[in-house]
């Protein structure tokens, strides 16, 4: 039997955990690990086996992010999915897929927030939501768009979003690298309908951008890499939002 992930047929590019199995990408499958066994992907008819699940479209369904939230989010090129084992857990024998929204996803890896899902769409110029609506009558996700008072910070050339972070102290923050080198912040309290853009530019171009610890211990750092073009040449640093004048 072919192996799952090898030299020819690539390896897995995006995984979580969900139910106690480690879930991986490949291709078009959706493959969870034996329960409490992570390495072993044999496939059998027990409760505890592992799952292999094809996603059969119309459209390409390159998986491109897995997330276990409360339910097992699967998105692709093609859409967003979500899988379930109806009310029970998921076993090889007990697997429902249903195809929520059709926005398709980048590459960029999806940002959890609480109950809520932050994704980006193939083209990179939008940010949506993937959550079930407070006010649904329903469990069918939707997925409305972050940016949609704001798309002005993501229209030309060069303007799609190449890297996410996300910071929850001191101030609830997504932040957004772009292709054209800007970064933009937005203030997120989904539970207070507040969503705030900003642009920020620097003597250079962002490239990337992470959130850590801060060292005090008591909120979230920001982190960036900046290409700057200097007399020696194109550098690339490693720096710090200076949040201290905050406090």
């Amino acid at each position: 039997e072919e192996s799952l992930w090898s030299c020819s047929r690539g390896f897995a590019q995006t995984g979580d955990f969900h139910d106690d199995r480690l879930w991986l990408d490949a291709g078009v499958r959706l493959c969870g690990s034996k329960v409490s066994d992570y390495e072993n992907f044999g496939v059998g008819v027990l409760d505890d086996d592992a799952v292999i699940f094809a996603i059969n479209a119309k459209t390409i369904s390159t998986i491109r992010a897995i997330v276990g939230a409360r339910q097992l989010q699967a998105f692709t090129l093609g859409g967003e999915y979500v899988l379930t084992g109806g009310t029970d857990p998921i076993t090889p024998t007990n697997v429902d897929l249903s195809y929520e929204t059709r926005h398709g996803s980048s590459g960029i890896p999806p940002l959890r927030v609480n109950d809520v899902t932050l994704f980006v769409p193939r083209f990179g110029r939008h940010l949506h939501e993937f959550t079930i609506p407070k006010d649904a009558v329903t469990d069918i996700y939707a997925a409305p768009d972050l940016l949609l008072l704001a798309d002005h910070l993501t229209t030309g050339a060069g303007a799609s979003i190449v890297a996410m972070a996300y910071q929850r102290e001191p101030t609830s923050a997504i932040w957004a690298v772009l292709s054209n080198g800007l970064m933009l912040s937005c203030t997120y309290r989904r539970e207070e309908n507040v969503v705030a853009w900003a642009s920020h530019e620097t003597c250079g171009s962002f490239e990337s951008v992470t959130v850590i610890p801060h060292p005090d211990g008591d909120r979230d750092q920001v982190w960036v890499i900046v290409k700057r073009e200097l007399t020696s040449g194109t550098k690339r640093y490693v720096e710090y939002l200076d949040d201290s004048t905050l406090f």
